[in-house]
């Protein structure tokens, strides 16, 4: 069995991403990290836009969705990377809460020692 250049050259599964490939005869083929042609377009512009669209919104879809938090070890529904701690934990860890603390006036305290 021979090894093509073609699918030689791809990235891991793990790190596979969509991607367009040019298909003599049939324009630009657009297809998913598992190799499975999930759409067909004439303009190769039209087919990377086609196709870093479906890798966002993948991408956004593997973000998502139940995690452990990070202090109690609870399952809780994330809203994406940024998201760790479930609600009652991320209100705990706010020390200044407690007392109402809603920043100070005047903004930014001028440096010590600074000669001005």
């Amino acid at each position: 069995m021979t090894v093509s250049t073609r699918m030689h050259n791809q990235p891991k599964p793990v790190h596979a991403r969509f991607r367009a490939e040019y298909a003599t005869g049939r324009g630009f083929e657009i297809i998913d990290p598992t190799g499975r042609v999930v759409g067909r377009e004439q303009n190769r512009a039209i087919a990377l836009n086609r196709a870093e669209a479906l890798q966002k919104e993948a991408d956004t879809a593997a973000k998502r969705g139940p995690r452990p938090c990070l202090c109690c070890g609870r399952e809780f529904l994330s809203d994406g990377i940024h998201n760790r701690m479930c609600n009652p934990c991320r209100g705990r860890a706010d020390p200044l809460d407690r007392y109402g603390y809603a920043g100070g006036e005047g903004g930014r305290k001028a440096r010590r020692g600074s000669g001005f």
